[in-house]
């Protein structure tokens, strides 16, 4: 399957680099009191809440490639008991789980009655039950003809709970654990949406999550499971702007770390 890149982005943008001193030649190492930073750009659009996500979830890159355990990012943490010793749940939101399925009405059955009535008044009555029943049955077959295309289509709400160890989702029904181990393929297709991949005893699963955090589960799970993965290599989680604006509003993230 193609990698889904949603925000194209050269991947050195942004970072926080010395600029070298009038006089020094290309890749000449000068000492670092002679170093200066770049001058900070100016802020271009608000920082927004979508930001702060974003933001929050390169610390949890850079805390992750370094080693260290990262802390809890959400300000609303779910009281989820962890699956594994020193586990620690980093934030939890609001979100849809989807499959790619039929939808619930693909199999058409045409609605037949029968209507009995005499006299004028009672053939007028006929007309309109069968008039009715045949828009009645065009639309069903139209909304069945619909539902027989397999694509991505609602299978619940449900809360998004994204730990150092895997995810949880919450529904009416309970709460699903999916380890990163089990997952064999992750990639973000949108702004707050991921798609992934599961295995495990039980069988295989294919599912889009939608939630604030979504694009933490991939920038965990290939971190720590596949560093070259395309979108963390090539920073496509991100706007293409998106370092800049970061450090427009001074909040520079280090990225020495990177893939």
């Amino acid at each position: 399957m193609s990698q889904a890149a949603p925000h194209p982005q050269p991947q050195d943008q942004g970072a926080t680099t010395p600029s070298q001193p009038a006089g020094a030649a290309p890749g000449e190492l000068v000492p670092a009191a002679s170093r200066t930073l770049q001058p900070r750009p100016q802020p271009q659009r608000p920082w927004t809440g979508q930001d702060y996500v974003w933001w929050n979830t390169a610390q949890v890159l850079t805390a992750v490639r370094a080693g260290f355990k990262p802390n809890p990012v959400s300000p609303v943490v779910d009281p989820i008991r962890p699956t594994h010793s020193g586990e620690v749940i980093l934030g939890s939101c609001d979100g849809e789980i989807l499959a790619f399925k039929r939808g619930d009405n693909s199999n058409y059955q045409p609605m037949r009655g029968f209507f009995l009535a005499g006299g004028a008044a009672g053939l007028a009555l006929m007309a309109a039950f069968f008039g009715g029943q045949a828009v009645v049955n065009s639309r069903r077959k139209r909304r069945a003809e619909r539902d027989a295309v397999e694509k991505w289509r609602h299978l619940a709400d449900a809360r998004l709970s994204v730990s150092t160890h895997g995810i949880y989702l919450g529904t009416p029904d309970g709460v699903m654990f999916i380890g990163y181990q089990q997952i064999r393929e992750c990639q973000v297709t949108g702004v707050g949406e991921v798609m992934l991949a599961a295995t495990n005893e039980q069988g295989n699963v294919r599912l889009k999550v939608r939630g604030q955090w979504a694009e933490l589960v991939m920038v965990i799970w290939a971190a720590l499971f596949l560093p070259e993965h395309p979108q963390l290599v090539g920073r496509s989680w991100l706007p293409g702007d998106w370092l800049l604006h970061a450090r427009a509003y001074n909040r520079e993230v280090d990225t020495s770390n990177w893939p």
